[in-house]
């Protein structure tokens, strides 16, 4: 009540003109700190830009500026008149660190989907940056980590992605789909390091029993996978033509009649020609098909890299590079 009734003695004072009008800068400067100590801010602010019309490169000035549209909530513009006064005057270490602590204030505060957005456009530098901003501000929100690791996952360090999935996972252990696919990753990392060895085999090898090369498309080598399947089934259509051709001459043979030897060793050579065609053909698809086996349970690579992450709703496709073998991995949108 002190401040404000001195607030009003001195603007009352200057409008009926009993207070001389200051003659230069500085005694509107003065002037203008009286009434900002009096908290009368609009006077204070009419004092200032009297002074700065014939001083205006006064740091104070500005900074008093400042001041009093930061005490009349205005942070926007105290924090233009205080970048001017810091440019005047950059050794002004107080001034620069309340600044920092109003553009803190004034900034918003980090979001999820925010985050989300961010990563879904593909900027993952600034998507990394939201997701810590989220991380510092909630330490105990497991998607922040797991989008921190998506993030970094898709600019290839899975390193990193790796470290932030787990801190993720200590949150919510019940993540079970990201628990699976950072298991699956670091198993196919340590075969890698160890010199190699077959993954998730069942998946590849059933499909190859089913439909030989079935397994080799499944484990992402589709050429193989073409090749192998076409010359298994052409050996096994190979085993079924040559059996009906051999079987038709053989009853032919076992039906010929009369003394002319054509009618008998036309039909008995086409069994014997398709018996041993027969033979090679039944070789070669045993072969084929035993190696079409052996390979995709070779080739395998992890199945359970497939899984969508706990909240599926519009998942990000990211392909992985683990063991030399492409797999493409859905990471989770919150």
């Amino acid at each position: 009540m002190k401040a404000l009734c001195m607030g009003l003695l001195l603007t009352g004072l200057c409008a009926s003109g009993l207070l001389a009008q200051p003659a230069d800068a500085p005694a509107w400067f003065a002037q203008a700190n009286q009434l900002y100590m009096a908290k009368d801010y609009d006077g204070a602010l009419a004092s200032y830009s009297q002074g700065l019309r014939l001083d205006n490169r006064s740091a104070p000035a500005y900074e008093g500026v400042g001041n009093c549209f930061a005490s009349k909530g205005d942070v926007l513009h105290a924090l233009q008149y205080y970048g001017w006064s810091l440019q005047l005057n950059p050794n002004n270490p107080a001034l620069r660190n309340y600044v920092s602590r109003l553009q803190a204030a004034a900034r918003p505060a980090p979001s999820l989907a925010g985050a989300n957005q961010l990563y879904h456009q593909g900027e993952y530098d600034q998507a990394i940056a939201a997701y810590q901003a989220l991380s510092l501000a909630q330490p105990n929100d497991a998607r922040a980590f797991q989008g921190l690791g998506n993030a970094y996952y898709a600019k290839g360090d899975q390193q990193e992605a790796m470290v932030q999935y787990h801190k993720s996972l200590a949150l919510n252990p019940g993540n079970t789909a990201l628990a699976d696919f950072v298991a699956s990753h670091e198993r196919v990392a340590a075969a890698a390091q160890g010199g190699g060895g077959p993954g998730d085999w069942p998946q590849p090898l059933w499909r190859s029993a089913i439909l030989p090369g079935w397994g080799q498309f499944y484990n992402g080598q589709s050429t193989k996978g073409l090749v192998l399947g076409g010359l298994t089934l052409g050996c096994l259509v190979g085993v079924v033509s040559t059996y009906m051709v051999g079987d038709q001459a053989m009853n032919q043979y076992h039906a010929a009649t009369g003394t002319n030897e054509s009618a008998y060793n036309t039909p008995y050579n086409t069994w014997a020609t398709m018996a041993d065609w027969n033979h090679a053909f039944y070789i070669g698809f045993g072969l084929l098909y035993t190696y079409t086996l052996i390979d995709a349970i070779v080739g395998a690579r992890p199945s359970s890299a497939l899984a969508e992450f706990t909240q599926p709703d519009a998942p990000v496709q990211l392909m992985a590079d683990a063991k030399g073998f492409a797999f493409k991995a859905r990471l989770l949108s919150f």
